[in-house]
């Protein structure tokens, strides 16, 4: 079976995250394994509030975004580029509107830009 580079993005709430995935097997023997993944954290952000505010995690993914997705491409060992991936799977729900909508607005501009598919993927 094929092999499949996913570059996974993830902003469901309150953490940007963003991974390269190789996916093998095909649909009877799947299997994952993460190459790398990066993950912001907005804890001390939101904690004078006493919880997520979803505006300000929105603020935050988009500063965030550009940043761990230069750093994803530093993987000097498998010596990746955007032109490896096979497609971009961004979360789609559940979680905040507007922190979700930041994640899927960014991962459609870079599917386009490589002109690769898009999927959505379920946070749970």
């Amino acid at each position: 079976m094929e092999t499949m580079r996913i570059l996974a993005i993830e902003t469901s709430c309150d953490e940007t995250g963003i991974a390269i995935i190789e996916a093998s097997g095909g649909l009877q023997n799947p299997k994952f394994r993460i190459l790398k993944d990066l993950v912001a954290s907005q804890i001390k952000i939101h904690r004078p509030f006493g919880g997520v505010v979803p505006n300000l995690a929105k603020r935050e993914h988009i500063k965030n975004l550009p940043i761990l997705y230069r750093k994803i491409l530093e993987v000097k060992s498998e010596k990746l580029k955007t032109e490896n991936f096979d497609l971009v799977a961004v979360t789609v729900g559940p979680g905040l509107e507007p922190a979700l909508w930041t994640g899927i607005n960014f991962a459609k501009g870079l599917a386009a830009k490589y002109k690769i598919p898009l999927i959505g993927a379920n946070h749970l």
